[in-house]
């Protein structure tokens, strides 16, 4: 059961790394909040099927639950909204190693300060190699707050703390619910949100003279890596732990730079590169041992 999970969520953190090129495709297209209710509609509509197929109940057990996805609602909605503008100023590939790198160190973090949990000696040592591997691909050595805010790396790292919470209240909740459940009331939040922010925007209905590429990238973004990627990695949170599910987000980083010089191509640069590896073998380090302390 552990390698099942292991191996979907390996496809789920690839899904990941190839959303932060297209992301950047169209991360001018529309103001970021127009661009992140459209994700949030279509995400929300590709799970309704799911539930009725599987006949999951979308009520939720007690009025806790329905704080608890509130909270996780108006996480995810600031997530995205790091997301994009990290996107709209800097380079999806470097941005997808720092992201993606700090996650699981500032989750493991979280994870052992509110449930007053130990980290594992390997553990711990996959963390320092992947936060070895994060300061690299920042150039820790020449980095400014001025350079940090040009170059949306500061988004890149709000981005990184909001998922560290988000990671945290999707293991608190999915142990009551069902993880598709969680998901739909997450979305359906995040839509309503994005809404009311979004449509006074003069370009609210503009989306609809997009090109197909356009939509073709928010399909993928909405169904591939938020409806089967994202909903992998809460149902997996739930199951293995917020601190181990979070570790393989450090397969991202590798996945998304090569991405981007594909699909986008962004210039490689060797500390990004260097970075991204170190990130890959934290995985190993974290998970090579199958007692975790979750």
């Amino acid at each position: 059961m552990r390698l099942r999970f292991y191996f979907l969520l390996v496809l789920a953190m690839l899904s990941w790394g190839i959303s932060w090129p297209l992301a950047k495709m169209i991360s001018v297209s529309v103001p970021i909040h127009v661009l992140v209710f459209w994700r949030f509609l279509c995400t929300w509509l590709s799970v309704i099927p799911l539930l009725l197929v599987l006949r999951i109940p979308i009520i939720l057990p007690s009025g806790r639950d329905y704080f608890n996805v509130l909270i996780g609602g108006i996480i995810y909605t600031l997530y995205n909204q790091f997301f994009f503008l990290g996107l709209a100023k800097g380079l999806p590939g470097a941005g997808g190693v720092l992201v993606t790198t700090l996650n699981p160190i500032l989750t493991f973090f979280l994870v052992s300060l509110v449930f007053r949990k130990g980290i594992l000696k390997s553990q711990a040592i996959g963390l320092f190699v992947g936060l070895i591997g994060g300061l690299t691909i920042l150039k820790v050595w020449e980095v400014n707050f001025a350079d940090l805010v040009q170059s949306g790396n500061l988004f890149f790292l709000f981005a990184s703390l909001t998922w560290a919470f988000l990671s945290l209240n999707s293991q608190k909740t999915g142990s009551r619910i069902h993880t598709l459940s969680y998901s739909f009331f997450v979305y359906a939040i995040g839509s309503v949100l994005e809404f009311l922010f979004s449509f006074r925007e003069p370009s609210f209905l503009h989306v609809f003279q997009q090109n197909a590429t356009f939509w073709w990238i928010i399909a993928y973004l909405s169904v591939i890596s938020t409806t089967f990627g994202t909903t992998v990695y809460f149902f997996a949170s739930t199951k293995l732990g917020s601190a181990t599910a979070s570790s393989f987000i450090f397969i991202v980083p590798l996945s998304a730079y090569l991405s981007s010089f594909f699909i986008l191509e962004e210039k490689i640069q060797s500390h990004v590169f260097i970075g991204g590896s170190l990130a890959v073998i934290a995985v190993y380090l974290i998970n090579h041992t199958n007692k975790v302390s979750d």
